[in-house]
């Protein structure tokens, strides 16, 4: 059946109004002046989008606009062609199955995003130069340096005491990172410690006052070591810069690596690390502390002094965020008794 349409030669912005015959294997253009004959084997449907006009592409002589959606059905069905995609707009008309289909989006959407994404920054992670992370940290550190730390007060000989002990915990452990210790002042976080890319812990002078016992600072610095070694704040930045930046990332692009740095410190202090990530850290400070000969219950002692200092606290900065699970970690560590045998 002939059916109207628009022409759009490709050669001028205006359109043509012809009746479109299927005839013979070829498709005839009626026109008031004259005609244009196109072979069938050089028309493509194009697929239906609702209730827009249907588009006939004809190789080498533009195309054709259609509104007579039945038409243009029937024209498909006698060239073969647009099966699937009829198919799927009959699917696409019904309500229940749009319904289904929209859940079902969400649901991938919201498990990709909180399983599949942290799997992919994982992956990201490994593929990240270790040059570039201690660049990250750096540069991270100088962030909170102007925004959010003071000028450490802690005299040098007692920072450098801290160091050389955590040094010596780390020789005979045989299992730290590389790791440069920073003190700062803590200013509105108060007591509290976090680890920086590239292997760069960092402990306020407040944590260094709450302490009773120089062991309860290495077991925080153990913790923070399990961060540095699981290469936990560069996987929260790739996580938290989404799927963009992370396919740059698997595909080689890591120009794209400096981006994160303007972000990442609000990302550390307002959303803190996973609680699987808290988890991962938590054991590798109690495995270096029962190798090292140092009592657990060190770190449980300070980490619940240092919930009791930040009562009611929302701010989530890496281990010490008053996340609801604290009191089971203080637990865990609380738990465990020191294996005396080599110490």
């Amino acid at each position: 059946m002939p059916f109207s349409a628009r022409h759009f030669d490709g050669l001028s912005s205006a359109a043509r109004a012809v009746r479109v015959v299927a005839d013979a294997g070829v498709l005839r253009l009626l026109r008031e002046d004259g005609e244009i004959h196109i072979p069938l084997s050089r028309a493509r449907i194009g697929d239906r989008l609702g209730g827009a006009p249907r588009v006939i592409y004809l190789e080498g002589a533009g195309e054709l606009h259609c509104d007579d959606h039945a038409a243009v059905e029937a024209l498909a069905r006698r060239l073969g062609q647009g099966r699937m995609a009829a198919r799927i707009f009959r699917l696409e008309s019904r309500a229940w199955i749009a319904m289904i289909a929209l859940l079902f989006s969400v649901a991938a959407a919201w498990l990709g995003l909180r399983h599949g994404l942290p799997l992919l920054a994982g992956v990201a992670a490994a593929l990240v130069p270790p040059g570039i992370e201690a660049g990250m940290g750096k540069q991270t550190l100088a962030v909170l340096d102007k925004l959010v730390f003071l000028p450490g007060a802690l005299p040098a000989p007692r920072q450098e005491a801290l160091r050389q002990r955590l040094r010596a915990v780390c020789l005979k452990a045989g299992n730290c990172p590389a790791w440069r210790l920073e003190f700062r002042g803590g200013g509105k976080l108060g007591a509290n410690a976090l680890a920086l890319p590239g292997g760069t812990p960092v402990m306020t002078d407040e944590l260094v006052k709450l302490a009773r016992h120089d062991d309860e600072l290495i077991a925080v610095a153990a913790h923070e070591l399990g961060h540095i070694r699981h290469r936990h704040a560069l996987r929260q930045g790739l996580a938290g810069a989404g799927v963009v930046l992370l396919a740059q990332i698997l595909v080689g692009d890591l120009g794209s690596i400096g981006d994160l740095v303007s972000g990442l410190p609000v990302l550390l202090l307002q959303t803190g690390y996973s609680r699987a990530m808290e988890r991962e850290a938590d054991a590798h400070a109690l495995a270096l502390m029962r190798r090292t000969c140092l009592p657990p219950h060190r770190f449980a002692d300070i980490l619940r002094r240092l919930d009791a200092s930040h009562p009611g606290s929302r701010a989530a900065v890496t281990l010490f965020s008053t996340h609801p699970e604290t009191r089971e970690r203080i637990k865990v560590f609380q738990v465990q008794e020191l294996v005396t045998r080599g110490c």
